[in-house]
């Protein structure tokens, strides 16, 4: 390992202790960078101070580097400081405006001259800056100095963390997601109020057969208006205009920043490490400066032992976990720091205890008395026998497809058989795969019914598998009416019906007038997808996740108000010495916290209460609900049988289709060697059609072997187009005009 050096023949370090990542670049005397720039994810290592060892000792074992400073910024700068015995700290943005200066400087920044060839950049105009879980704006003078300045808030939404949670949804690799959306001939319209409301609309795009390309472009250009509306502010940036961070490896969203800035965007060399390079020549700066040059650096960092230990704060209702870095010296355990504390109590030494304050219950009204009679039944009047029939539903979900197949027995049902199928970014190709385990359960194909259609895509697989939208046995619902069906199939007096799935969540109240009933507004916190995506994080198989979590004593207080935020503290807190049981477990009560105050919104809650959806296979999750409603499991019930509540909504559609059978509707199935030898294709349009005054973009239209069926996200047109199933040649031949010049192929 190098030693140390006085700063005339020295290396000059840098390292940048971000959110999710640790950078590591070094500078000699004149400026230039000495050896290759170190950059790594937070992830792969145990804690913070792992992996900066890691990042350091591999720096310096690149040969000739013997320290002559070292310099700290980014969020952890101030601990890594005290680690490692940095000469220096300063924030993020002035280690980057100093960074991208040197580089200037240094005539390793080019762009295009008026004539059209490269040329050194010799000024800056605007700094744009997109990390892991940071995000930044640093805006310059014409005289180059730093005039304005912002960063986002506590939310990691809209930045390159974001993204990685995309690229893992869509499962490709973060590093393929630029190319792939450049790709796209007509980029999705997704909301950018906030990325977490982006990722549902993601997802929706995803149930309507929309192009990956399309999907992943239209996500850049959401995220470059989150970020020109959060953190911009929708403040003019002057030219030339850089980009930094790793996020600037992301050539699609490079290309959404030109587009709506309207000018080019530069991404420097070493972009992602310029906070490290600024860094090292800020210490460069700093020793050559100062009478005496022995840098501070502790040359046995590397030898020494660090730890860390959880702590609780009583000083005020906020009962913040702490984190405290040690260091181990014999048997001696010295306290670097208290982390974690959101007021000034967590740094009275009184205020912290070895055990948590004992958490508020949530009190909900509790409704024992049972209801007087079924508000409502699965159809109308029955007009014909169904026995002997099969009946199958579809539930187009989010994160899967489910399928369910029935016999009847008259006023019972056998069920035959319960799946799902992985939507995987392509819900059409998991319909298809969805109707074809259909026909594969039956014993005779002449003995179906109908399918019943339900769930996000419900429409899109309705519009698919069949010729008529009404009066037919294959009958599309709500997912609530869904749900509900197969809840008072199974438990007739039930008075709740809570459902969590991949992205949805929703309660259903039972009253003797009707159903009251509400969901989440585009916002995945709390739901299945949250579950996965920590889980995956973690590297834990999800059906190992309850086990894990059955084992904590202590569950840990997680911000489980938005996935963003969440996903962020789970991996902060493990980082800084959270047992893993104790996240995963607290990561239960916050969904079950999360649910009831958003979603249940303070509604009474009548018992018996049946819980559905995938998230309640989990038992820790089950278990978080029923101690924090203090209910036994005859009061909240969860079907021994995992297809029944996996399958519930594909379950509840199968039974009323036969419901609509028996009030005497035939089915209108196109037939499985139809749709199974079919092709389907979701094309994106602009509608102008010629009468009316408006002009629609981002309409959907959906061809089956290329002859339009259906069409989607046309808002209140009075000429019926792209708004639903097409039911005559007129509207088919009107729709075709408009997909006049659209490449299909």
């Amino acid at each position: 390992m190098a030693g140390t050096a006085g700063a005339g023949d020295g290396t000059f370090i840098g390292v940048d202790i971000g959110s999710a990542t640790v950078k590591v670049a070094g500078v000699d005397r004149g400026g230039q960078m000495v050896g290759s720039p170190v950059y790594l994810r937070h992830d792969r290592f145990p804690g913070q101070v792992d992996a900066v060892k890691f990042a350091l000792r591999q720096y310096l074992e690149q040969g000739g580097v013997r320290v002559a400073g070292v310099g700290t910024t980014g969020s952890g700068r101030e601990l890594v400081r005290k680690v490692i015995g940095a000469d220096v700290s300063r924030t993020e943005i002035f280690a980057h405006v100093m960074g991208i200066r040197h580089l200037v400087q240094q005539r390793e920044v080019w762009t295009e001259g008026a004539d059209g060839r490269p040329r050194p950049l010799d000024r800056i105009g605007t700094v744009l800056e997109i990390g892991g879980q940071d995000s930044k704006v640093v805006v310059f003078s014409e005289e180059g100095l730093p005039i304005y300045f912002n960063m986002n808030t506590i939310c990691s939404a809209g930045t390159g963390e974001f993204l990685k949670q995309l690229a893992d949804d869509a499962g490709i690799d973060l590093r393929d997601f630029g190319a792939i959306a450049l790709r796209s001939t007509a980029a999705a319209r997704i909301d950018a109020t906030c990325t977490v409301f982006s990722k549902r609309d993601f997802r929706h795009m995803t149930q309507k057969g929309v192009a990956l390309p399309d999907r992943l472009m239209g996500i850049c250009i959401a995220l470059v208006n989150n970020y020109m509306q959060g953190v911009v502010k929708n403040r003019p940036l002057p030219d030339p205009v850089v980009f930094q961070g790793g996020t600037a490896f992301n050539a699609a969203v490079r290309r959404a920043f030109e587009r709506r800035l309207g000018t080019r965007v530069i991404v420097p060399p070493h972009n992602d490490v310029v906070g490290a390079l600024g860094m090292a020549v800020i210490v460069r700066d700093l020793m050559l400066g100062m009478d005496t040059v022995a840098t501070q650096f502790k040359d046995d960092f590397f030898e020494r032992t660090y730890e860390s230990q959880v702590r609780y704060c009583h000083g005020c209702q906020n009962a913040c976990e702490l984190t405290q870095p040690l260091e181990r010296v014999g048997q001696e355990r010295i306290v670097l720091d208290t982390m974690g504390g959101r007021c000034e109590g967590c740094l009275n030494p009184r205020n912290v205890k070895e055990v948590p304050q004992r958490p508020q219950e949530i009190e909900l009204p509790i409704i024992r008395t049972p209801l007087r009679g079924a508000p409502l039944g699965a159809g109308g009047a029955r007009v014909r026998a169904s026995h002997g029939r099969f009946f199958a539903g579809i539930d187009g979900g989010s994160r899967g497809t489910k399928w369910a197949v029935v016999e009847s027995l008259g006023e019972k049902v056998d069920v035959v058989a319960v799946g799902s199928e992985d939507t995987a970014g392509d819900a059409m190709g998991a319909i298809l795969r969805a109707v074809g385990r259909i026909r594969d359960t039956l014993p005779d194909p002449g003995l179906l019914g109908g399918i019943g259609t339900t769930g996000s895509a419900g429409e899109l697989a309705r519009d698919m598998i069949t010729t008529r939208p009404d009066r037919t046995a294959d009958c599309l619902s709500t997912e609530i009416l869904a749900h509900y069906t197969w809840a008072a199939h199974m438990v007739p007096g039930v008075g709740t019906i809570m459902d969590i799935g991949g992205n949805d969540l929703k309660i259903i109240c039972v009253k003797e007038t009707g159903l009251d009933f509400a969901m989440n507004d585009k916002c995945a916190a709390g739901s299945g997808s949250f579950v996965e995506a920590v889980a995956r994080r973690f590297g834990v198989p999800l059906e190992e996740y309850a086990p894990t979590a059955l084992e904590s004593r202590d569950p840990t207080r997680i911000a489980g108000r938005c996935a963003v935020f969440g996903e962020s503290d789970i991996v902060h807190k493990s980082r800084t010495g959270f047992p893993t049981r104790d996240l995963f477990m607290g990561l239960a009560f916050s969904i079950c916290r999360t649910y009831l105050s958003d979603v249940a919104r303070g509604k009474p809650i009548r018992l018996p209460v049946v819980a559905q959806g995938g998230t309640f296979l989990n038992e820790a999750v089950q278990e978080a609900f029923r101690r924090t409603l203090r209910l036994g499991p005859e009061e909240f019930i969860v079907a021994s049988d995992r297809r029944f509540v996996l399958g519930a909504g594909a379950l509840g559609a199968a039974l009323l289709s036969k419901a609509r059978f028996e009030e005497g509707f035939d089915s209108s199935f196109k037939g499985f060697e139809r749709v199974l030898g079919a092709s389907f294709r979701m094309v994106t349009t602009t509608c102008d059609h010629g009468p009316c005054p408006r002009r629609c973009q981002g309409v959907l239209a959906l061809l089956e072997d290329g002859r339009p069926v259906a069409g989607y996200r046309s808002i209140d047109c009075d000429f019926g187009l792209f708004d639903g199933m097409i039911t005559t040649e007129a509207a088919r031949q009107r729709v075709g005009e408009q997909l006049e010049g659209v490449v299909l192929a």
